[in-house]
């Protein structure tokens, strides 16, 4: 059954780059693979916020996190309720390319802002395209996330430092994530609200969540600081696991 995926998703992945080129033909020569990427977590984890760094206008459908909210309250202790009221009840979705210059310097920018000016200007050698769907992390919306992750071809989780029931928040996301993509990918974790004092970094969770170093990055989506890293490590991941299995 996951071999009949497995083959379901790269044909879909081929018939999606011939698309990409028919519509970006000066990518010929220069596309180095379309993928489906998630990013997923609990509520409130940032996986909007990341998402709106890269591209502002990624808006998906959203309702009120909670029914009501004291504001009076509020305002003597801010940090009481996350940093919005509001919770993706569909999905968040943009495009975007991973750019690879001349000197291997990476950009990523919306595929709707690159042109072949762009690419001559920035002397780009090569050009990642990956569709990124952030999914809902509210429960009560799980049939939408299962939805959202299948037959993607890389996971991005953002993981919460606040949430007090991080590890069973965690391995019970985990484990519905690889449930909903159906079969094994790659999956780079990102340690969220850095800008924040006092909380878990990605060396407090190595261990704590059994995740290799080089799998966990630190990273502000309120900031939009090191989100870049994360991605640039799951391509990397991504295109190294496919030419294994294409010498396989």
């Amino acid at each position: 059954m996951s071999d009949d995926i497995e083959l379901e998703v790269r044909k879909l992945r081929i018939l999606t780059a011939n698309n990409v080129l028919n519509t970006y033909p000066y990518l010929k020569g220069k596309l180095r693979g379309v993928y489906k990427v998630c990013v997923t977590g609990i509520s409130g984890s940032g996986k909007t916020t990341m998402i709106r760094c890269f591209d502002p206008e990624a808006h998906g459908r959203e309702v009120p996190r909670y029914f009501y909210v004291d504001y009076e309250l509020l305002k003597d202790n801010p940090d009481l309720f996350p940093e919005s009221n509001t919770a993706t009840q569909t999905f968040d979705f943009t495009v975007v390319a991973l750019l690879l210059n001349e000197e291997n310097k990476s950009e990523i920018i919306k595929l709707n802002d690159l042109t072949e000016e762009y690419l001559s200007e920035k002397r780009i050698k090569w050009v990642t395209i990956f569709y990124l769907f952030g999914t809902p992390g509210q429960w009560r919306f799980k049939d939408i996330r299962a939805f959202a992750e299948r037959r993607s071809d890389g996971v991005i989780f953002i993981i919460d430092p606040i949430d007090p029931k991080l590890r069973e928040n965690f391995e019970e996301f985990r484990e519905q994530v690889i449930k909903n993509v159906e079969r094994k990918v790659p999956i780079i974790y990102a340690v969220n609200k850095q800008d924040l004092p006092n909380v878990h970094s990605s060396k407090d969770l190595t261990k704590e969540l059994a995740i290799k170093e080089k799998d966990i990055f630190d990273i502000s989506a309120l900031k939009c600081k090191g989100i870049a890293k994360p991605i640039i490590a799951l391509i990397k991941k991504m295109q190294e696991e496919e030419l294994g299995k294409k010498k396989d």
